[in-house]
């Protein structure tokens, strides 16, 4: 084999692993937001016992972990290249914004629905657009 047929055929190894590990992070990201998406899910199953029985610190454990959430799911979209990239990047980003913020006030049974309210609104506006 010649110098340039060694190279070629280096190259071309490089292009197929390159390949095979873009095929196998965009699932990988997929899981790891369906993930976030079940967290969230469980966490508003926690919301609705804390409404029916007010605990605060219940409360804001549930919203800080609203905000743990959506910051991890918006470091997923930090370098984002599409229209939708960008968008979840927006989105998810005002999330962790609002249950960050809620945290800190929902003080009583009336402050937590409001805030829950604010950020069950959150996640119904992307499920709108995206689910």
């Amino acid at each position: 084999m010649t110098k340039s047929q060694k190279s070629f055929s280096k190259l071309n190894r490089y292009i197929c692993a390159g390949l095979v590990l873009a095929v196998l992070a965009v699932p990988a990201v997929a899981a790891s937001l369906k993930s976030i998406m079940g967290s969230m899910g469980d966490n508003t199953t926690s919301a609705k016992a804390v409404l029916a029985n007010f605990d605060g610190k219940a409360a804001e454990q549930v919203l800080r972990r609203y905000a743990a959430d959506a910051e991890a799911a918006d470091a997923m979209f930090t370098n984002p290249g599409s229209a939708k990239e960008k968008d979840l990047h927006a989105r998810f980003s005002k999330m962790a914004m609002i249950a960050n913020t809620a945290s800190q006030q929902a003080q009583d049974k009336a402050s937590f629905r409001k805030a829950f309210a604010a950020v069950a609104t959150e996640c119904k506006s992307c499920h709108a657009t995206y689910k």
